[in-house]
């Protein structure tokens, strides 16, 4: 996960640049309107006054014509055809005195139906020339000059306003940020406190239905989760080691009998034999011990088509020359395939089997039978030894929990059996579960079937 330099720089640049892309795009629109505006006003000023000069031609002389349609910026040029005689006026106020021509006031230009008349461009200046009756030339231009101006100064205003206004939201936007994230700046103290040996502090999260709520909820339940893993591991290496300790104890005993007092043959003989067991005790806890951590890391199975009914009775042959004292039955469907491992499958019925030989007193019987469930396959093994207590029901798949000591006939276990053949069974796909019936234990391993 990359970690940004700085989350509140982020936000407040963001806030930045998406105000100065709208500011930017709603000045350039206000601009070009009003610009367009402008100049069709300045067009319609001309073609306004060419109609109010037709309107009011005859009626006064030329010079007084010319007068009375300059202003707003308006050059006039009223000429002859042939050029012999002019009249023009610049666009300063009409002299005293000047008023509308004699017959009264004319109608306004929009209600006068004449031909568009273009407008022509030279520069910054515009212009229009038209044909009046009595072979007059009327020649108006308007510099437009006035307009760049305005808009330019406008362009300087809506510079300096986004400026100010860029400013004053980079700050707001720097405050509200701070506000918004001061969760997380909790988090990292609490973090750091938990770093520093503090395991209890959590985060207060009053509302669960925000961001940060869920955000916060999530970290304490991964804080949880992780001091009670943390709890779970110490737990683990204490019991390892008390269990490593035992057939430890007993090599070393044996080691240093044999050193200090040199026995006779006999009994070197059973310190040797004593080693030997001890050792295969301490190997067999170590191999335990390496498969649940590989369990617990995800362990990689040679899956292959494997008929669980042919290997729970080779397993049952094992058990049955390990345990010449008990009665062992086997029954079930043919066909009853799974896709699995066969070595670990064959690891999950031998440990359901240990369990049951050393809980089965002698002349009782323990039964394996194997049938299909639906899309799943069963294997039950079940054995007339004592039921397992209902209060420790929920503890005998838990590492290290040997569970009452009538079922528990047997030394040299170290509770790790019943919890590898569920890990076992769950990387598979499947689950081991217990079913007590009363008169003795039964264990269920389900697994998925195997594809046609």
């Amino acid at each position: 996960m990359r970690t940004p330099a700085s989350l509140r720089g982020r936000v407040t640049l963001g806030v930045l640049v998406l105000l100065s892309v709208v500011l930017t795009g709603l000045f350039i629109a206000v601009d070009v309107a009003l610009s367009a505006r402008l100049h069709a006003d300045a067009r319609t000023r001309l073609t306004d006054r060419v109609a109010l000069a037709e309107q009011l031609q005859g009626t006064s002389s030329m010079q007084q014509l010319a007068d009375r349609l300059r202003g707003d910026g308006v050059v006039v040029r009223l000429c002859t055809a042939d050029g012999s005689a002019c009249a023009t006026a610049a666009s300063d106020p009409p002299p005293p005195g000047a008023g509308p021509p004699r017959g009264g006031r004319p109608k306004p230009p929009d209600t006068l139906r004449t031909a568009p008349v273009p407008v022509e461009t030279a520069g910054s200046v515009i212009f229009v020339r038209s044909e009046l009756a009595g072979d007059q030339v009327l020649t108006l231009s308007l510099d437009t000059t006035q307009i760049s101006e305005a808009v330019h100064r406008l362009i300087g205003f809506e510079v300096a306003g986004g400026l100010v206004a860029l400013v004053l939201a980079g700050l707001a936007a720097a405050r509200i940020s701070r506000a918004a994230l001061r969760p997380l700046e909790d988090m990292t103290a609490v973090a750091r406190q938990i770093a520093a040996g503090d395991r209890g502090q959590r985060l207060d999260a009053p509302r669960s239905d925000t961001e940060l709520g869920r955000t916060a909820v999530a970290f304490n339940a991964m804080l949880d989760e992780l001091e009670a893993g943390e709890g779970r591991m110490r737990s683990f290496l204490s019991d390892a080691s008390h269990e490593l300790r035992t057939p430890m104890a007993g090599l070393q005993a044996s080691a240093e009998l044999l050193l200090r007092e040199n026995p006779h043959r006999e009994q070197r003989e059973r310190l040797a034999v004593a080693m030997i067991r001890e050792t295969r005790r301490a190997a067999r806890l170590v191999d335990d011990l390496l498969t649940m951590a590989r369990l617990g890391q995800g362990m990689p199975l040679l899956l292959e088509r494997v008929d669980l009914l042919a290997l729970a009775e080779a397993e049952v042959d094992r058990a049955r020359s390990l345990s010449p004292g008990l009665t062992f039955e086997t029954g079930g469907e043919a066909g009853t395939h799974v896709d699995g491992d066969p070595v670990r499958l064959g690891q999950i019925v031998t440990n359901l089997l240990d369990n049951a030989r050393h809980a089965t007193p002698p002349g009782g019987t323990v039964s394996v039978r194997v049938h299909r469930r639906g899309p799943r396959v069963r294997l039950a093994v079940a054995d007339t030894g004592p039921d397992v207590p209902a209060a420790e029901r929920a503890l005998i798949f838990e590492r290290f929990r040997r569970g009452d000591a009538s079922r528990s006939r047997h030394t040299g276990g170290a509770g790790l059996g019943l919890p590898i053949a569920r890990g076992l069974a769950q990387a598979h796909g499947g689950d081991l579960t217990y079913a007590g019936t009363g008169t003795g234990a039964t264990f269920h391993l389900d697994l998925p079937a195997a594809r046609v």
